[in-house]
């Protein structure tokens, strides 16, 4: 039988402006037809469902999430709950995250694999929850602050270890590798700036990706650690809080995505003043906050393709806020409504390579789809309360918790 969702403001995900009365043609997992009502000549005996009033948009495509992480102000705290524990809870938060119109995420960096397990829970049926992109471990040289997020680093040392590491995720069942080009801002230790993996070790990374197909996400804030991971052939930049000049030129030569994750530092100044969020994440944010609005404008500036990720899971930063960065985005003046929504749809599609299959609203597509209350061409602050009904691959998505 073939669904008709129709009457509602079309947003396709191509760039295309909204399309007012429209007709969304669903057979079982599919789009056969999306466009003006009036192009499309219904079958005998489809299933209409009347959307007027209402906005239709692709399913969102979260770039960059730790499902296992919850959101705790500290997040060292995440070390005392027991691992099968967490694994519930991520079967929770992955319920949460699809409720809220994020029907595809890409897990970057779990403890101990929880990722693959909630992974295979989904895909067998267990529970509800979005389409899941792991990667396991997070590849890193030996580090401090690395046991602030105890099992969640594959530490590694060298070209031949790195190796080893790599086909290690890949073996469990990885989806792409994720590693650490530079230090981080979200552990005690950690220098944002400084160069982790040197490119000799970034190199046999990609290369035992790339003997699978897969693709390599490169955590980098500084800019030589940009560099070193473009010149290395990964695929997304995560963060990109210092990139220069080099860096932009060789992302737009290599076709390399941005994947900012500018809201996690929103979510700690908003709770900054109260109990929990460590006196170091709220320095370091401080010192990187306007850096990183500058350097995101400057890659989009350039040409840039910047896709959607939160980093959900880090303080304050819940499952099912995930939207909060492309509502961001707008209120910042990165980008205007439309244009942020393509990012969280089919330019995300792009960067995780999947935009055969999902991404925009066309014809041979993935029936991904959410309905939302308001008009999105001015603001995407919907997205956080004004969901209506989630779709993936044709079929509804309880809104019960």
């Amino acid at each position: 039988m073939i669904n008709l969702y129709k009457g509602a403001v079309l947003i396709d995900g191509l760039g295309r402006e909204p399309l007012e009365d429209s007709v969304l043609a669903v057979e079982n997992d599919t789009i056969v037809f999306s466009g003006k009502s009036s192009s499309y000549d219904a079958p005998a005996g489809a299933n209409t469902i009347n959307l007027s009033g209402k906005t239709v948009i692709p399913g969102l495509i979260d770039c960059h999430i730790h499902m296992d992480l919850h959101g705790m102000a500290d997040t060292s705290d995440e070390n005392h709950v027991e691992e099968k524990l967490r694994s519930i809870r991520t079967a929770y938060n992955m319920k949460k995250t699809l409720q809220q119109g994020i029907t595809t995420v890409r897990n970057a960096g779990s403890v101990n694999h929880i990722d693959f397990a909630v992974k295979s829970a989904v895909e067998a049926g267990w529970f509800a929850g979005p389409r899941i992109f792991t990667s396991g471990q997070i590849l890193s040289m030996t580090a401090q602050g690395n046991d602030y997020f105890k099992g969640m680093y594959r530490e590694a040392d060298g070209p031949d270890e790195v190796r080893k590491a790599a086909r290690e995720q890949l073996k469990a069942g990885a989806d792409f590798l994720k590693v650490m080009a530079t230090g981080a801002y979200m552990n005690p230790g950690g220098v944002p700036g400084a160069v982790q993996y040197g490119l000799d070790e970034l190199e046999v990374i990609v290369d035992e990706a790339n003997k699978l197909g897969l693709r390599v996400a490169a955590h980098a804030h500084g800019a030589q650690g940009i560099v070193n991971a473009a010149l290395a052939g990964v695929k997304t930049i995560e963060h990109g809080s210092f990139i220069d000049e080099r860096g932009i030129e060789l992302m737009l030569e290599k076709n390399i995505y941005l994947v900012p994750t500018f809201v996690a530092g929103y979510h700690i100044f908003k709770n900054a003043k109260e109990s929990g969020v460590p006196d170091f994440m709220i320095k370091k944010n401080r010192g990187m906050r306007k850096v990183r609005a500058e350097s995101i404008k400057r890659a989009i500036k350039a040409g840039i393709k910047v896709a959607f990720g939160s980093d959900a899971g880090t303080s304050y930063n819940c499952h099912g806020l995930n939207a909060m960065e492309l509502i961001l985005w707008v209120k910042e003046g990165f980008m205007t409504p439309l244009q942020a929504l393509c990012s969280g749809t089919r330019i995300a599609a792009e960067a995780i390579g999947i935009e055969d299959r999902v991404g925009t609203l066309e014809k041979g597509k993935l029936a991904d789809f959410v309905v939302v209350e308001g008009d999105l061409t001015t603001t995407l602050d919907p997205l956080i309360d004004r969901i209506k009904a989630v779709y993936k691959e044709g079929k509804e998505v309880s809104m019960l918790n």
